[in-house]
Parts: C-alpha cells; structure tokens; sequence
C-alpha cells in the first residue's frame, strides 16, 4: 500500500467516532417564526473565541453569532460550516510535502456575508491565523503554530500549509475572525468585539450588560433562509444552578443549560419541562497543583509528593457520590478520555481504600499530629480546593471530601470563586492560569467542538502548555504537571496518521497521568440541558454546545 494510501485512510479513521448518538430533535407542530428565547447562564468572562479558557461557558453564548470552517456533529465527526466540505486526501484537498509537512485546501461557501453585510473571504482565514499567533491574549496557540502560511488564490480557497503533519487539522479554524473589523484594531476595539463578536452565525449579539445578559438577535444577513426561526436570544446571567432552575420552574426562563444527573433527575418531574441529553466527552475531575502556587519551577509542598495524591485518591468515595449525589445516572471516571475511538480499554483508577490511604501517608512519612492533621518537615498536610461558586452539587462534593480526606489527616478548606475568577485569562488573573489553587475541581475531558484528542492533550500536558509570564499565559496545563516522555508521545502521535499507533501512544498518555496521578477523575459528565415545553427544535449534542443547532430553535 502507498504511503498516500496509508494516510487516505488514517484520515477517514480520524473523521469517524464511537462516541453515541445524541438526544434527537424536540417533535412539534410544524415550526413559526418570531419571539425570544431566554437561557440561564453563568456570565462569561469574554467572548472571543480565542481568548477564551472557560470554553463551555463562553462558546454557549458566542456560537450563536460566531463560526468556523468546521464544527462538530452529534456523532462526534467533524462537519463542515463555513467550509464546503471536510478536507482529507482522498477528496484531493489534503496533500504530502516530501518534506514532512502537508497543505489542506478549505473551500468556502459562495456568497456568505458577515452579520454586517461584509463578505467572507479566504482572506479572514488568513487573517484568523496570523492574529492568533500574534495576539498575546490568545489562551492557546497549538496546532496554529505548525503552520508556515495561508495562501489565498482567490477569494474562496485557502491553502494551509503546514510545516508538519497536523493530524487534528480538520478541528482547525472551528471560529473565524473578520479581517475588515479586526485587521490593524486598537485595544479599545479587542476589547469592544470580545463584548459582541462579529460572526456569520444565525444571530449578531447585540448586547452584552456586565452582572445580567447578553442579548443576541436574528442575523439578517444569515446564508440559511428563513432561519433562524425567533427574533432574539437572551442569556439571563444567574449566580447558580439552583436560581437557573427556580427561574425555570416559574417560566422566567425557558431554558436551564449544563445541569448535572441530579439536578435532571428533579427537573424532569416537571410537567412543563422537558429534558435533552446525550454522553459527553468530558469528565468531572479533581485536578492537583503539583507546582507551588505562583512558582511552576518549585513543587507544591504537600501535592508535589505522589504519595499524598495516591492517598488521596483511595480517600476519594467516588462510586458513593455517584450513587448518592448523581443517583447512580452515570459511573465513576477511569480517564480523561471516556468514550471516543481513542478512549483506552481497561484503563481505571484505584478504588475507595481509606485504610490503604492512611498507611501510604505513614509510609510516605506523614506522621499525624494532636489534631488528627499529618505534617512532614513541618509542613501540615492542609491545601485548599476551588470551583465555581453557586453550583451545590460541587459544594455537597467538596464537603465529603472535606470529611473523607480529615479522616485520613489531610486537612482540606473550600474557597469557592465566581465562574469568571476561575476561567479567567492570564492577564486577568485566572485561578486556573495562575495557578492559584491546590485542588480544582472542574470538567475535563475534550471540550465543545472538538473531535480530535491530540489538540487537547497537547494543550493539557505538554510541559510549554504550561502558562507562564513567558508566554502570556498560553496553554491549559493547569497541574503543571511536566513529563518529557509525556511529550515525546505527543509528538509523536501527532506526527503519525496511522489511527491504532496513535490510540496505542494516547493510552500510554492517559495511563501515565493516572500513575502518577495527576487528577482523580470522579465521573464521566453526560449532558443535561433542561427546556420549557414551549420552546423546540433543539437537539442535544455532547460533543458540542447547547446552542450549536440554535437557528432550528423555536416557539410552539
């Protein structure tokens, strides 16, 4: 077989998922047109798509206005937005330099304006490239920087042109930034587009009130006719899931997004609500801080020892919390990739084991003190975790393990930051991007709109994803956890397209962020989103955001 053979097929491998089928569309009457849909929703900390750390909570609201080349289908297979189609070799639009590198031709779609009538052309995508990669604010830059250039032979093609291979091209350019508002722009005008993206998408946002909503209205230049259905959307910032769903209840609201099994399990005795759901790719997780806070080139005093993280992990009463609190509606995490064609078989964390946390602390010479609390050197084994204030699920899981870990000897405290301090930039000061933590429970796992785990885990474990005043904050690395065999696998993976080399160098990753035990991974996410019966159209996707299909949304 020839190695554009080989490749042809690895690349068909890639565009293909295990991941399960999606809830499908709300059944109504036949759809009408006009009115407004209001969603609950934590307030974003910016709206530009590349700025963006917090992604779940920023793309909900910018996806209504903002699109890419690609996007992301319930199936969990790339599909083509702005693009006319998915590039691979065997359609010709993917081609292999003798040099190691690869060119991918994107087509636009003809005659697809943005929200303000301007035309789309190949020259925003070069233009998208070139501001991520010299935008200090930008929260990644990987895969863009193997790019060498973007050639524009007329105004519907762009040629990528990489210096390697990328294997995750076709998740590339998942949003595009408009050259003729951007180009040259000032701070005052990045700052006023990361309030109010300009986009192609179904809706133009049109508001956005710090501390109550952002308002996003139909797109009249939008290339699908007759959509979107309602006239506006309206996000309605709350502090909490609970006041999403009080909202909910009394029909302030038609919509609560992002709840847990739990809170589904509640909602859905309402009879004039309805719940949309479908398996995610993500998973809730405990990530630790092995560096000390504020010095990445120094280990945490109390985490930076593997074996308190082990203990911690047998401390960890996983399968009882998912009973308990989540009423047993999903399982226990066993890695940061739960389902997809290269989740890894067989892979699992330690289970539930105080008395073996207890002895591997002793071993490991934490001796306890008068309080119960262990110290070693003279360092008392207290640390500190952060979420999102105003979600009681995570706050009713922070307190058993504030009993579960005290019963061992590891004293842990709960301070709890608003949405927009957690998933801040860098030059904001974001908990996560600092570093300012020792324990972080949030959601891991691939993010919305994306398909391919080499983006990813190369954001999130490369040692230079971690953030840092040397560049700008860049990467998700957030444990700062720093490998070299970890990156040498990456590499790797990233070089090859053959799909079995790649999940067998992924599993090897994965298995050696559970050995080392980096995050406990507590349990796999599903995706609940709960809808007034009066709103349809809607159609859950795990590998996306609730509002991914929002032009089909509308009122009965």
């Amino acid at each position: 077989m020839t190695r554009t053979c080989l490749i042809s097929l690895a690349i068909g491998a890639l565009l293909a998922s295990c991941a399960p089928v999606a809830t499908p569309p709300a059944t109504s009457d036949a759809p009408r047109p006009g009115g407004t849909i209001t969603l609950a929703w934590q307030q974003p900390e910016t709206l530009h798509p590349f700025y963006s750390t917090g992604t779940q909570t920023n793309a909900v609201v910018y996806r209504v206005a903002v699109e890419g080349l690609v996007g992301v289908a319930p199936d969990g297979t790339p599909r083509a937005a702005l693009a006319t189609q998915i590039p691979t070799t065997a359609n010709g639009a993917v081609n292999l330099d003798p040099a190691g590198g690869m060119s991918v031709r994107w087509t636009l779609r003809p005659g697809i304006r943005w929200s303000d009538g301007m035309p789309l052309t190949s020259a925003d995508v070069r233009f998208t490239w070139r501001a991520v990669m010299t935008d200090p604010r930008v929260a990644s830059r990987e895969g863009y920087d193997r790019i060498a250039d973007v050639d524009t032979p007329d105004d519907l093609t762009a040629i990528v042109r990489y210096r390697t291979i990328d294997v995750a091209f076709a998740t590339r350019f998942d949003a595009l930034l408009p050259r003729h508002l951007l180009d040259g722009a000032d701070a005052a005008a990045l700052t006023a587009y990361s309030r109010a993206p300009l986009g192609t998408g179904p809706f133009r946002i049109t508001e956005f009130v710090s501390a109550d909503h952002v308002t996003a209205e139909r797109n009249p230049n939008y290339r699908v006719a007759g959509r979107p259905y309602v006239d506006r959307i309206f996000f309605r910032f709350v502090s909490s899931v609970d006041v999403a769903k009080v909202q909910l209840r009394a029909g302030e609201v038609d919509a609560a997004l992002s709840l847990s099994e739990a809170d589904a399990a509640e909602l859905e005795r309402e009879p004039e609500v309805r719940i949309a759901s479908a398996t995610s790719p993500s998973v809730e997780t405990l990530a630790f801080e092995l560096a000390r806070p504020g010095d990445p080139g120094t280990p945490h005093p109390v985490l930076g020892d593997v074996a308190v993280r082990r203990a911690l992990l047998f401390a960890t009463p996983k399968a009882r919390i998912v009973e308990r609190l989540l009423l047993g509606r999903t399982r226990p995490g066993t890695s940061e990739l739960p389902i997809g064609w290269a989740a890894p078989a067989g892979l699992a964390q330690e289970a539930y084991d105080p008395d073996r946390s207890k002895r591997l602390l002793e071993g490991a010479g934490w001796v306890a003190g008068a309080d119960g609390i262990r110290t070693k050197d003279g360092v008392r084994a207290a640390i500190r975790v952060v979420s999102t204030t105003g979600n009681r699920l995570r706050e009713q899981v922070e307190q058993v393990l504030v009993d579960e870990w005290r019963a061992v000897g590891v004293d842990l405290s709960i301070r709890n930051v608003p949405n927009t301090t957690l998933t801040g930039s860098w030059q904001s000061g974001g908990v996560r991007k600092k570093g300012d933590f020792d324990v972080l429970l949030a959601q891991a796992g691939l993010g919305p709109g994306s398909t391919d785990p080499q983006s990813y885990l190369a954001q999130r474990h490369r040692c230079d994803a971690i953030p840092r005043a040397e560049n700008d904050g860049a990467g998700a690395n957030y444990e700062r956890f720093c490998e070299p065999r970890v990156d040498t696998l990456l590499d790797e993976a990233g070089r090859t397209l053959d799909t079995e080399r790649r999940r067998a160098l992924y599993a090897e990753v994965l298995g050696t962020l559970n050995d080392r035990v980096v995050a406990i991974w507590l349990y796999d996410r599903g995706r609940y989103d709960a809808f007034r019966a009066r709103v349809a159209g809607y159609a859950s996707n795990g590998w996306d955001v609730t509002t991914w299909n929002a032009e089909d949304w509308y009122l009965r």
